[in-house]
């Protein structure tokens, strides 16, 4: 990581709770009005489905009833999806008395919470122990500043005020935590909740699941829903795939728990992504499912204002090791796409932001850039020697990588002419960007960007390097627009009667930028959206 220091390297940068917690197509879809929010359409008695008029640029079919039912369950509550918001949501939803069946597309409960650390919360009972005590201003005024106050502050006050609650909740319900509460190593406030042997696989997921069976919920696995019951505006049912074929289930209130839509690539590209040599890289599974149903069903797109785990990448490079992520000069969370003493242009060639945004945060490196036809790196063989030190290992990846050059994506030469070739940029405009950056280096302070002067380095000593930046995208955050009850809202901004949205398919906690510099949030999230949607649908039934 070209030899910086933690203090230069900066506060705020999470890396697992970074994984767990554009161009012509950007342009388009934004044109489309992903933030616009369609008036519903009843499909009328008994229908499936809705108008597909939900904002979601036509990217999405819209459900059909099915011809034939096999199997047909009734319940008060459905759950769909059985990851970190759906557990406890269920568990929640049992404990209050409610008669639900929670489903599964996958052979497994736990979704991508099996790769989570911990999770988030101020003045628990394990912070308190340890002499951690915490005022929610201040959390609450470090967390909307770095969103530029463009977040819900009542909602995330609420979600604060109860985070400590969650905890002593999960305890309750069998949760392991190993004691340990911290900041990370990086974040702002110790709030990171270690679960036991730092992994949510053993310390909540297998006890949440020991839980289910405790409480005799239904559990479906290998199901996927494919589209909802609508009438008269009202949600009573859902139909789904399984094991016994298609299912009706006819239930008065449905929760969208499906994990958003990180690992589908067309609907990425609706959020304003260039998504030409992506890597979807975290949550392959996370198909959209959730947020196709409530786009169908004349739901409220979030779309344009929903953030999203995201860093830059070198399409020729290999895929991203979660086991060697870090340090990793070459596709590392700090590899040398990432930023720091490089140089970044766009298809003008021209600078247009501070290459050590990741110092900041690390989700924050792409957005600069998002709305440019093309990004690019630029860096020298000694910005190379000291970035890549003594790894021979990642040295030969990086040569081999340029030799087979997948993608087109990196050259190599001692002209920087040449390189802009390769990519039919401007040689001039490229010089000049070089040059303009070599006279900061120079001047020893970035008076254009604030750059740290540490990583002001010279581009100068040949060959050069020039790369095409692409990215790695590990999950979305937010996607369908909800209200402080989870409740979905249609295009006038008012609850579809029956229908709620948790975890990652309707986080609105966010705007644009994921701020991981709070730690443990986004898990915390996923048990504080769980419980509070099974707490709304049991007010809903009790009308």
């Amino acid at each position: 990581m070209f030899g910086e220091s933690e203090d230069e390297r900066g506060a705020g940068i999470s890396r697992r709770a970074f994984l767990t917690g554009a161009c012509v197509t950007g342009a388009a879809a934004m044109v489309g009005g992903l933030n616009a929010c369609a008036p519903p359409q009843d499909a009328g008695p008994g229908g499936a489905g809705g108008t597909g008029s939900g904002a979601n640029g036509g990217a999405v079919p819209v459900s059909k009833a099915p011809s034939k039912v096999d199997k047909t369950y009734d319940a008060d509550l459905l759950i769909v999806g059985a990851g970190g918001s759906g557990l406890a949501c269920a568990v929640q939803a049992a404990l209050n008395g409610t008669n639900l069946i929670l489903v599964d597309k996958s052979n497994q409960v736990g979704g991508n919470a099996n790769f989570v650390e911990g999770m988030f919360a101020v003045n628990s009972t394990l912070q308190l122990e340890q002499g951690i005590d915490m005022q929610p201003a201040e959390i609450m005024e470090a967390e909307l500043s770095r969103g530029q106050h463009r977040q819900n502050g009542d909602v995330w006050l609420d979600f604060v005020s109860k985070s400590a609650d969650n905890i002593t909740w999960c305890i309750e319900q069998g949760v392991m935590y190993s004691g340990k509460v911290d900041d990370y190593r990086v974040g702002l406030f110790p709030t990171f909740h270690w679960f036991k042997d730092g992994k949510a696989a053993v310390g909540y997921v297998e006890p949440m699941k020991a839980r289910l069976e405790e409480l005799s919920v239904q559990l479906h696995l290998k199901t996927a829903v494919n589209g909802l019951v609508m009438k008269n505006g009202r949600v009573i049912g859902a139909y789904a795939d399984g094991g016994e074929g298609v299912v009706r289930y006819s239930a008065k209130a449905v929760v969208l728990a499906t994990g958003g839509f990180g690992g589908n690539e067309e609907i990425v590209a609706e959020q304003g992504w260039n998504t030409d040599g992506m890597r979807i890289v975290g949550s392959p599974n996370a198909a959209g499912d959730g947020y196709r149903i409530a786009m169908d069903n004349g739901a409220c797109s979030f779309m344009a204002d929903s953030a999203q785990s995201i860093l830059y990448a070198i399409e020729a490079f290999p895929p991203i090791d979660f086991h060697d992520a870090a340090e990793n000069p070459l596709y590392g969370y700090f590899g040398i796409a990432s930023g720091g003493p490089v140089l970044w242009v766009n298809e003008a060639c021209r600078r247009y932001t501070r290459e050590d945004l990741a110092n900041d945060n690390l989700a924050l490196q792409c957005l600069p850039g998002k709305g440019n036809k093309g990004n690019y790196v630029v860096f020298d063989q000694a910005i190379f020697d000291r970035f890549f030190g003594k790894n021979d290992d990642a040295k030969k990846a990086f040569y081999d990588a340029i030799k087979a050059n997948g993608g087109g994506s990196i050259y190599q030469s001692d002209s920087l002419a040449d390189l802009a070739g390769r990519f039919n940029l401007d040689a001039d405009a490229l010089k000049a960007a070089v040059d303009r950056y070599n006279e900061l280096c120079g001047e020893g302070a970035d008076s254009d960007f604030g750059k740290a002067a540490g990583l002001m380095v010279p581009i100068e000593t040949p060959p050069f390097y020039l790369a095409k930046l692409s990215y790695n995208y590990f999950f979305s955050v937010g996607g369908i627009t909800t209200d402080g009850r989870h409740r979905v809202l249609d295009g006038r901004r008012n609850p579809i009667e029956g229908l709620y949205a948790i975890g990652n398919d309707g986080n609105m906690l966010y705007r644009n930028v994921y701020t991981v510099n709070m730690p443990g949030v986004a898990f915390g999230h996923q048990v504080n959206s769980g419980r509070e949607a099974a707490n709304a649908v049991l007010e809903y039934l009790d009308r």
